[in-house]
């Protein structure tokens, strides 16, 4: 049972150990550890990056007296305790790529005014090294709980998630629960089903040469580019004259036109601005596409007209979890088609198979096929379950905010690969970035927290860890 003494002793411990965790977290935020998108044969299955940011995770977490084990380069493991069940934490050390427009180094952990910044202190180094502290935390004060604690560290969760599919294959016995410290507070009781594929866009007879966007699929896409033939520069700047968020950019016969757009999650695609659909709108509007480039553009503008799955024949929602949300994250030119990724987030009360099936139909006649298909299936637990319950009493003991309550999410995290998984933190969501819009959050630049809030996490965890020994799973 925690008592008023042990949160005090663990808030002092932590307290004191605010500066050795900077100075660890450091460490960690200097390896650029993008991962690299499917499994790869050999030592490095996510590239050496990721590779990298698990050595040093490895070192950090051997240095506190964690037995750790490296499972080939997909993970890291570390157990701390003695009970025949198990608890996890489940974090990642990969991170998505910086894109542009940093005013702070990326991977450099820069301290001012009792914040932090850099690529990873939010999601998920920061939050992930917190809750790694407070296991530290207790096995230092001997308040360790009855149930063994395993943390797991991923190297791809960015990318697909292949490292804890490689966790469960490989281990013998799971955690009975399992936290994630890779959402917002309080803590996420559902996850939105998430479908991935590809759209192939005819794009025959055309006079669009080449046309990419995005980095990464769960990602709004920032930067899309497009370049035309058999059109002069002066006629498409004279077209395009007045458009917001388009340049250009002459390349001899030809025409570059850039689209820049404001990066977002693509769980929250609202917030954001996608610059493939900014491009595909403007060269539309403009006539400057011909032949069947016109009507590639027609259907990825389209597309991108709503985030909500009405383009795509699937206008969902739901009272859980709200409604459907749609990406169309990167794109790129494949011979005479064009690919463009679909990320889509869907109700935890929808069926994914007939998700699928209607935009299939939807988008046949604009001779538009789909291919490379994976659907994560929603995790829902109520939130008047006595896990969600006393998640709730912890967080409040160290938080004290009124209103929050028990949330669903459209992001995709570790809990659902894992029985009895919940995500937790770290973000705060009453907080604005002093950045503004479109900086300053989670696959944004100038990714940024504060250094209290991944203290408060600690203090969460370690007293979370203890409470949970009051209830059975």
């Amino acid at each position: 049972m925690l008592t008023k003494d042990m949160e005090k002793r663990i808030d002092e411990w932590i307290d004191s150990h605010e500066e050795e965790y900077l100075r660890d977290l450091g460490k960690l935020i200097a390896v650029p550890s993008v991962a690299k998108i499917g499994v790869a044969e050999g030592e490095f299955p996510f590239g050496e990056n990721s590779a990298a940011a698990l050595k040093t995770a490895k070192d950090l977490a051997e240095s506190y007296g964690f037995k750790v084990e490296n499972r080939n380069n997909f993970c890291l493991v570390a157990n701390v305790g003695e009970g025949e069940e198990k608890v996890g934490i489940l974090g990642h050390l990969d991170v998505v790529p910086c894109g542009n427009d940093w005013n702070f180094p990326p991977y450099e952990l820069t301290l001012h005014d009792g914040m932090i910044t850099g690529r990873g202190v939010l999601d998920d180094k920061g939050p992930l090294w917190a809750s790694v502290y407070s296991v530290r935390c207790l096995k230092e004060l001997g308040l360790l709980p009855r149930r063994a604690v395993e943390i797991f560290m991923g190297g791809d969760e960015e990318c697909g998630m292949e490292d804890i599919k490689y966790y469960r294959a490989h281990s013998e016995k799971l955690p009975v629960v399992s936290f994630t410290p890779d959402g917002r507070y309080p803590v996420c009781h559902g996850e939105k089903g998430i479908m991935r594929f590809s759209l192939m866009i005819p794009n025959e007879n055309s006079n669009i040469k080449s046309l990419t966007g995005g980095t990464v699929r769960n990602v709004v896409a920032d930067h899309a580019e497009m370049v035309l033939t058999g059109v002069s520069f002066a006629k498409a700047a004279e077209a395009l004259v007045g458009k917001e968020r388009i340049s250009l950019v002459e390349e001899g016969d030809k025409v570059r036109v850039v689209a820049t757009g404001a990066a977002v999650h693509a769980s929250t695609p609202d917030r954001g601005v996608n610059a493939i659909g900014v491009l595909a709108s403007a060269v539309l509007e403009a006539g400057l596409a011909t032949g069947g480039g016109r009507a590639a553009l027609e259907f990825i503008a389209r597309v991108n007209s709503d985030c909500h799955g009405a383009a795509l024949g699937v206008p969902l929602a739901d009272e859980p979890s709200g409604a459907l949300t749609h990406v169309g994250g990167v794109i790129k030119t494949a011979g005479d088609k064009f690919d463009l990724t679909i990320d889509i987030r869907y109700p935890v009360t929808a069926d994914g198979d007939v998700i699928f099936k209607t935009i299939s139909d939807t988008v046949a006649p604009f001779g538009v096929t789909l291919c490379n298909l994976t659907d994560s299936k929603c995790i829902y637990t109520p939130a008047q379950s006595e896990v969600i319950k006393t998640c709730m009493e912890t967080i409040d003991s160290v938080f004290h905010r009124e209103g929050w309550t028990p949330y669903t999410m459209g992001g995709g995290t570790y809990a659902r690969n894992m029985p009895s998984a919940y995500a937790l933190g770290p973000k705060d969501p009453d907080a604005e970035s002093p950045y503004g819009p479109y900086r300053g959050s989670i696959h944004q630049p100038d990714e940024t927290t504060t250094v209290k809030l991944l203290m408060d996490t600690a203090k969460v965890y370690a007293r979370l860890l203890i409470r949970l020994d009051e209830l059975e799973f």
